[in-house]
């Protein structure tokens, strides 16, 4: 028995250790140069967050980046598919995004955008603008009005 637990015990500690030591290219696929792109604080406080089978990863992100673009989240809201479609579509239609990914069970946008081109109030308002509201611009009521019934987050 003590040998059965002292077994299951080392191969643990081992799996751990592998999985967190950067030797697994499945958990650890952002580069180092792709690592110091990123702004203090994005590593842990930003993209921490995001759980193991998502859609898209923490490398997507940061692979996605160039080197003078920032990676910025913004609270979006929405609630299907058709709205994911058109959220993303509004934020790469601004000029200077080059990735957008929205989160809908967490009502988050990913995006990377080249901070000489655009501003994430500029993309927040585009946005807002294609119907759906974010933290800082909200829809108008027309727009949001027009939206398909699917898409009618407001109570």
């Amino acid at each position: 028995m003590k040998t059965t637990i002292l077994a299951t015990f080392a191969l643990s500690t081992f799996l751990f250790i592998a999985c967190n030591s950067g030797s697994s290219n499945k958990n650890n696929s952002a580069t180092n140069s792709e690592m110091e792109q990123m702004e203090p604080g994005t590593q842990h406080g930003e993209m921490g967050h995001m759980e193991t089978g998502a859609a898209h990863s923490e490398a997507d992100h940061m692979a996605a980046a160039g080197a003078h673009e920032e990676h910025a989240m913004l609270n979006v809201k929405g609630k299907c598919d058709m709205c994911k479609e058109r959220i993303e579509k509004a934020a790469k239609g601004v000029e200077g995004v080059s990735f957008a990914s929205w989160e809908m069970e967490k009502q988050v946008l990913h995006l990377n955008y080249d901070p000489d081109k655009t501003s994430s109030d500029d993309i927040a308002k585009a946005l807002a603008k294609a119907g759906h509201d974010t933290d800082k611009f909200k829809a108008d009521q027309a727009t949001y009005d027009a939206l398909p019934d699917c898409c009618k987050y407001r109570n």
